[in-house]
């Protein structure tokens, strides 16, 4: 008897969403969604070099479906999350 595909619905694509999206794609039986308002992931911690002008903005940008490539299980959507219902275990978001 197999296990049900198991949904996952992660929301940000910041270094917590990504790491959780990434561990849990190890896991056969899981299908993931990332959901973030940007469609890329930003290096907050070199904006100063930016700044600067040490490094160019897409240095420390990188498109979230890029960084997931690998990672079959997960799907990335661009939206903005706008309620989130524990019981019903539903995640309402525009997209």
């Amino acid at each position: 008897m197999s296990e049900a595909l198991k949904q996952v619905v992660i929301v940000g694509g910041g270094f917590a969403g990504l790491n959780a999206a990434k561990s849990l794609a190890r896991e056969k039986r899981v299908s993931i969604t990332l959901i973030d308002r940007r469609n890329h992931h930003l290096f907050q911690p070199l904006l100063y070099q930016v700044a600067m002008a040490g490094l160019s903005p897409a240095d420390i940008a990188a498109p979230l479906r890029s960084i997931l490539c690998k990672q079959k299980n997960v799907r990335v959507v661009w939206g903005d999350v706008e309620s989130i219902d524990l019981d019903a275990r539903q995640v309402k978001a525009t997209f």
